[in-house]
């Protein structure tokens, strides 16, 4: 008899190794693609912003912020 408990034992251990304990494969593939997307909106709606606060400087603003001296009569800046 402790030869069929032991062959019981050895049938049921694979069932019990054959559910899963990690994401599957594709599972991970799924995760990673939705991280990078999702780092993907933050960084567009960043870009966005910088792209809003840009469109408000003024030429002069910007030459005065490098360092640089507006010529308004000609606007140009040096």
């Amino acid at each position: 008899m402790s030869g069929a408990t032991a062959a019981q034992g050895f049938v049921s251990a694979p069932v019990i190794a054959d559910k899963p304990v990690v994401p599957s494969a594709e599972e991970g593939r799924v995760a990673e693609r939705s991280a990078a997307l999702q780092r993907s909106m933050e960084l567009i709606k960043q870009r966005g912003e910088t792209n809003e606060a840009m469109g408000r400087v003024t030429d002069g603003n910007l030459c005065h912020k490098l360092g640089g001296k507006w010529l308004r009569d000609t606007g140009t800046w040096e």
